[in-house]
């Protein structure tokens, strides 16, 4: 389905008495490829995009969220707003009745070409638009320009999300803890009618560690994010640190040369630190006393054998056969014995485990002697701490180059060591190895593996108090499927995704250099370091139109401040993209962001000219009264005083 937006009208909101801006071309139903609305700051930009998003999705509002729409230099008890859009089949418009008295709001609909299309008391949308315009599928063609970059930031999730919303994911995510609710119902209500004695303590413990596992899983992801911003800013700053070498060849040679052998250092210290810790893991070093303990445990071990494809597996499918491998029929009173013995035997997951235990114990009594590996490990770590004073002592021949330098250099290793903290936070929560939470006394508040075993021995108990095992293991079946559906379908998503706006790029840019290599929560450039910010913006811009190419509804961009932040080059590249990679591009924008920005815009030709239309919107001295043009040349020389005193600092070179 297409959808187009064709007119917005505005009565008694904000700063507008009565406002119409039609975004069809003369004497037509088609709407123009670009148009750009100049709205100075505090004439209703924000409050535009706020009633569109509130409008497609039929909002209830609070009497607050209403009365913040009143105006405010005039007297108005109610107020309007109109949205009309087409589609292929049919002509649609959306009405948004505001009362501010009783801060209310009713919606209504009308078909202003179907026989007796007015208007109808309601919000009705075409079946495809109804279940897909969610609050964050809206938000993705009702943009915020200035948030444009969430989607390359490596601590943000914007890129992932976005796929996942475009393709009804996140409703399935949704579904998991739904069906964790009906359980929970489920139990509640097999609970309530013969309640076991200690059945409540249970559920309240059930829900404490619940409770525990989220917001463990929720700091293990927010550490992680945060690792990763870390990393960023490090490789950005290692990046201007080579970038201030390169002032002198000689240096910098000789700070790569070292920076190989620091790493060589780093990795032979790793090896061999690794192999004496698990040396020094062996029971025996211990105590003498448990050499011959284990010796003993091995040859008693060695006794328990059983032919290869002797199991109790073997028992459970000889009692399902006619005959007995000598030949025997098998009756029934066989069949019986055989499954009442087959518990006797090792299963054959038990034999393998047996087989890896058997094998350990085998070698822990050879003790290696340790002290030519510490002496190894000393003397690498004395190379390691020489080669890194070296490179530190490295200098330059311009004094401000070395001084900035030595700062680099000093905020990376600050920011090593905070990212090295946060991984030990990190490895403290996520730990598996059973010793390690021994020894840091780490309890189910502390860690996700204890939170998931607490976990699963109350919700153990309240299954089998409430009758309720075999509902619960439905459920968990049911939830698995979802979550390897999930994530094998968003790994094809995100490969498709890749493909399609990596060919994009190449078609729009002719820059196949800028690729995007994986989605990982973000965009990840492949390299990044040799792209411009306009580039990188290209990729989001790039990355939305082919997202929304793969939705079921092919639909507007209504962008608010495409180019506010940005300096006249990085606009110039980004706006040469959006004509081609949108239908029916929106734009919302000030004054001060149309230089390079406007001029740089490519709209289709129609009848030998560029089809973009000018909307400038400007306060006049009576309250509620704007003045509108639609003239190209005004549009062009329009500045809002305010606008043009803001300071332009905080544009991003």
């Amino acid at each position: 389905m297409e959808l187009r937006v064709e007119e917005i009208r505005y009565k008694n909101i904000r700063e507008f008495r009565d406002l119409e801006l039609d975004f069809t071309r003369p004497n037509s139903t088609d709407p123009h490829h670009v148009s750009l609305v100049q709205m100075p700051n505090g004439t209703g930009k924000t409050t535009t995009m706020k009633l569109i998003r509130h409008i497609l999705l039929g909002r209830d509002l609070d009497p607050e969220e209403v009365r913040d729409f009143k105006p405010r230099g005039f007297d108005a008890v109610l107020g309007q707003f109109v949205l009309g859009f087409a589609t292929e089949e049919d002509r649609f418009r959306l009405f948004m009745e505001l009362d501010y008295r009783k801060g209310s709001v009713r919606y209504q609909t009308a078909h202003p070409e179907r026989e007796g299309g007015g208007k109808n008391v309601g919000h009705t949308m075409p079946f495809e638009l109804e279940d897909a315009l969610t609050e964050q599928f809206v938000e993705l063609f009702v943009f915020n320009g200035e948030l444009t970059d969430d989607f390359l930031e490596t601590d943000k999730n914007k890129a992932e999300n976005a796929l996942k919303i475009v393709n009804r994911f996140d409703q399935l995510e949704a579904q998991v803890p739904f069906i964790e609710r009906i359980v929970e119902e489920q139990q509640e209500r097999r609970g309530g009618a013969s309640t076991p004695q200690g059945l409540s303590q249970n559920k309240t413990k059930l829900d404490k560690r619940r409770r525990a596992l989220r917001d463990l899983k929720a700091e293990r992801d927010e550490i992680n994010a945060d690792i990763r911003g870390i990393s960023n800013t490090i490789e950005a700053k290692q990046e201007e640190r080579e970038e201030i070498m390169e002032e002198n060849e000689e240096v910098l040679e000789e700070y790569k040369e070292l920076e190989e052998e620091i790493s060589m250092y780093k990795q032979e210290l790793n090896t061999h630190a690794g192999d004496a810790l698990s040396e020094l893991r062996k029971p025996s070093r211990v105590s003498e006393e448990f050499t011959g303990d284990f010796a003993s445990l091995v040859e008693q071990m060695s006794i328990l054998k059983l032919p290869k494809s002797t199991s109790e597996e073997f028992f459970t499918e000889l009692a399902e056969s006619e005959t007995c491998v000598c030949g025997r029929k098998v009756t029934e009173e066989h069949r019986e014995k055989i499954r009442n013995n087959a518990d006797h035997y090792l299963s054959e997951e038990d034999i393998g485990v047996l087989n890896a235990l058997k094998e350990q114990l085998r070698n822990v009594s050879d003790v290696a002697d340790l002290d030519a590996t510490f002496d190894e490990i000393r003397s690498i770590r004395t190379n390691l701490k020489k080669a890194q004073m070296r490179q530190d002592g490295l200098d330059l021949e311009d004094p401000e180059l070395e001084a900035r330098k030595t700062e680099l250099t000093e905020q990376i290793e600050q920011l090593k060591f905070e990212s090295e903290e946060k991984r030990d936070i990190l490895d403290l929560i996520t730990t598996d190895d059973k010793g390690k939470r021994d020894r840091y006394d780490l309890a189910w508040r502390d860690n996700i593996v204890e939170a998931k075993r607490e976990v699963k021995k109350y919700r153990d108990k309240v299954e089998t108090a409430t009758s309720t095992v075999a509902f619960s293991k439905k459920a968990d079946k049911l939830s698995n499927i979802l979550d390897t559906f999930i994530s094998r379908s968003l790994g094809e998503l995100k490969r498709d995704q890749i493909a399609r706006t990596n060919e994009r790029l190449t078609q729009i840019l002719g820059l196949s250099e800028v690729q995007i290599g994986s989605i990982e929560e973000s965009i990840q450039l492949e390299g990044r370091s040799g792209s411009s910010e306009g580039q990188a913006l290209s990729v989001a811009y790039a990355y939305l139109s082919t997202l929304f190419e793969g939705s079921a509804v092919d639909l507007p961009f209504i962008i608010d401040s495409p180019a506010v932040s940005l300096d006249h080059k990085v606009r110039r590249e980004v706006a040469s993209i959006i004509t081609d990679l949108f239908d029916q591009p929106i734009a919302f924008v000030i004054s001060t962001e149309k230089e390079g920005f406007v001029e740089s815009l490519e709209p289709r030709q129609r009848d030998g000219e560029a089809d973009i239309q000018y909307y400038t919107i400007h306060k006049t001295e009576t309250p509620g009264e704007v003045k509108k043009h639609t003239d190209e040349e005004f549009f062009m020389e329009f500045t809002s005083e305010e606008e043009a005193n803001e300071p332009q600092d905080s544009a991003r070179a």
